[in-house]
Order: structure tokens, then C-alpha cells, then sequence
């Protein structure tokens, strides 16, 4: 499998259990070069290599998602949507994972239409906290038309945005998103974050030892 050309032409790729030798680190290098999240601001005491898995409510704090909705679904995003540029791809890769539980990607060009529609061009949000910035969820990079929304962490400051953030809980954006499952060990999904939307469905309680690496790369 060409995986540049498949995210080239697809915006994602799943690739079941794929170099399991191999170090995320090391699959995510060969793509792209790595963000290192720690040379950004707040940052420094995360790792470029996270591993995430499902946490109630109580054992979370409320400025990460695990705190907003424990182990509910979460909603339809971009991730870091609140850098001046986001990452543009983050790769997903399973330690250990179940069935009952899905990854969803919902790419843009199946919604763009709708969107634009709600004034998505001239839609703008800020980044919440003391220092919040102005930025447009519509941007251009490398010339290419981008998408950013995350509801934790962006607020609307037109209406054109609180139009977007309406659309995007609507119950049909996320019955249109595609179902992945990250199952076995070694299973991936690279996303291009500036293409595409993706969520978490919800996590049964006796399967909250579901553990997920994740590293951003550009």
C-alpha cells in the first residue's frame, strides 16, 4: 500500500495491524516529520507520543475531553484546533482495543456544500482561556483550503460560527461519519486533521483499558 498516495487522495488511511515491530514514532517519521508538541507554549510537559484511553468523568480534568464527556461520545473535531496552524496529520495506532468502540472520520469534502451554506468562509472563533486569539475556522495552507472546530476548546465569536457549531452536533453529520476500528494490536488510522472531522463513540465501562497511541506529524 502507497499510504502518501492513499492520504493524498483520501485523507485517510487504515492500515490493520501494520509493522507491529515497528515504534509509532518511528511509522509516523517515515511519513512526515514529527510535531513536537513540547516546544509549544503549555506544552512542555507533553510527550510527543501520547497514549489515550477512555476515562470517567471524575478522573479527568475539564480542559481535556475525557472531562467534558467521560466515556460518552465525543464530538466531531479537529484536533489542536486552537494553534494559529494545526498539525496536519495525526496517526492513530492501537495498543489494545475492542470492537464496541469506533474511531469516526467524517471528511470535508462530504460536507463542505452544507457548511458553506452556514457561512463556514467567514466563520470565526476564539480560542478559549485568558489569552484567546482570533482564528478563522476556514484557513488556507500550503494552498490548499483547511478546516478546524473543536467545541471544547474553540468559541464562536459570529454567527456564522455559532451556525457551524449547530451544524456540527447535528445528529446527521455524525450518522454520516465513517465507522474505523481500531482492534488489534498494530492497527492504524492516519487522518488528515485539516481534511477531516473525527470522533470517538462511546466506551462501556468494563472496556476503559482500550489504549491508543497518537502522534501528530507534518
Amino acid at each position: 500500500m502507497d499510504i502518501k498516495k492513499e492520504l493524498a487522495e483520501n485523507g485517510f488511511v487504515f492500515i490493520p495491524k501494520w509493522k507491529p515491530d515497528c515504534s509509532i514514532k518511528s511509522l509516523a517519521a517515515s511519513l512526515g516529520t514529527i510535531v513536537k508538541i513540547s516546544s509549544y507554549f503549555n506544552h512542555s510537559m507533553i510527550s510527543d507520543v501520547q497514549v489515550i484511553y477512555p476515562k470517567d468523568i471524575s478522573f479527568s480534568s475539564n480542559n481535556q475531553y475525557s472531562g467534558k464527556f467521560g466515556l460518552n461520545a465525543f464530538p466531531l473535531h479537529t484536533d489542536l484546533a486552537h494553534w494559529s496552524t494545526p498539525p496536519k496529520y495525526l496517526m492513530l495506532r492501537c495498543v489494545s482495543g475492542y470492537e464496541e468502540v469506533s474511531t469516526k472520520v467524517l471528511p470535508l469534502n462530504l460536507v463542505a456544500d452544507l457548511m458553506f451554506d452556514q457561512g463556514l468562509r467567514r466563520a470565526v472563533a476564539k480560542s478559549r482561556g485568558k489569552q484567546s486569539v482570533l482564528l478563522p475556522l476556514l484557513f488556507t495552507n500550503e494552498g490548499e483550503n483547511c478546516i478546524r472546530w473543536d467545541s471544547l476548546f474553540l468559541e464562536p465569536v459570529n454567527e456564522n460560527a455559532k451556525s457551524i457549531k449547530n451544524l456540527m452536533s447535528d445528529y446527521n453529520f455524525w450518522n454520516m461519519a465513517i465507522d474505523l476500528k481500531l482492534i488489534n494490536f498494530g492497527d492504524t488510522l492516519v487522518i488528515n486533521n485539516h481534511l477531516n472531522f473525527h470522533a470517538r463513540s462511546s466506551v462501556p465501562l468494563e472496556l476503559i483499558d482500550r489504549q491508543i497511541e497518537r502522534i501528530y506529524f507534518n
